[in-house]
């Protein structure tokens, strides 16, 4: 099945490239051409990923960022927002409010490709039954953390069993060892989904919850530790 994706731009240039790029690349495309009816859109479908230009009119970019995100099922969907306008002020506000990269316009198709791939294939990345002690919490420094066991982990997160999990959409700061005596990862991430054990989502999955990574700077490390099946042991 191919990954739905939702453009936005107010430029029917902009619109036009970026919509054939990735028909090229064999997307499923829907292209709009203001925030508003973007908004329309996402309320009635679900999709893989919005790529949405910053200044438009009706409705901007920034806008739609934070009514999208406000959705049930929109909450964790990645915000591609393409600007020409890279001011640090501006990129920092966006992130605040969910964007997870900024691209310049026009974009080149090889950078688009490129980011598609590593944001969608670690959203839908395979999770392996991968056992290590987590510590989490709300603020650093780790001090006074709860520490629980992974049931399973992914390139993109990774469930945490739990009796006393954080509510959807709460960041956490993570820290686990992939290998004895290693530097430990250290993270943030946004919890999920919940499993309750009254009501639970996933019978083969414990209580806990699942945890999305946000900054994994030390993302080809985890990537090497689960292809090396070292995790087995």
């Amino acid at each position: 099945m191919k990954h739905k994706i939702l453009v936005v731009d107010d430029s029917p240039f902009m619109l036009k490239l970026v919509g054939d790029m990735l028909r090229g690349l064999d997307y499923d495309v829907t292209a709009v051409d203001n925030g508003s009816e973007a908004y329309r859109q996402v309320e009635a479908t679900r999709f893989d990923m919005i790529i949405t230009d910053m200044n438009m009119p009706v409705m901007d970019g920034l806008e739609l960022t934070r009514r999208v995100k406000a959705l049930p099922n929109c909450r964790f969907v990645p915000v591609l927002m393409l600007s020409g306008d890279g001011s640090e002020e501006k990129i920092a506000d966006a992130k605040k409010i969910g964007v997870s990269t900024f691209l310049n316009k026009p974009p080149r198709e090889a950078q688009l490709k490129t980011l598609l791939q590593m944001t969608l294939s670690k959203r839908r990345g395979p999770r392996l039954p991968v056992r290590l002690e987590v510590f989490y919490g709300e603020h650093e420094p780790f001090t006074g953390y709860t520490a629980g066991y992974s049931f399973n982990v992914s390139i993109g997160g990774l469930f945490l069993e739990t009796r006393n999990p954080l509510p959807p959409g709460e960041k956490l700061e993570l820290k686990f060892e992939l290998i004895e005596g290693a530097p430990p990862v250290l993270c943030q991430g946004r919890v999920a989904w919940i499993n309750c054990p009254e009501n639970p989502c996933r019978e083969n999955h414990p209580p806990g919850m699942g945890v999305e990574f946000l900054d994994l700077d030390q993302e080809r490390q985890l990537q090497k530790f689960l292809q090396s099946g070292n995790w087995k042991r």
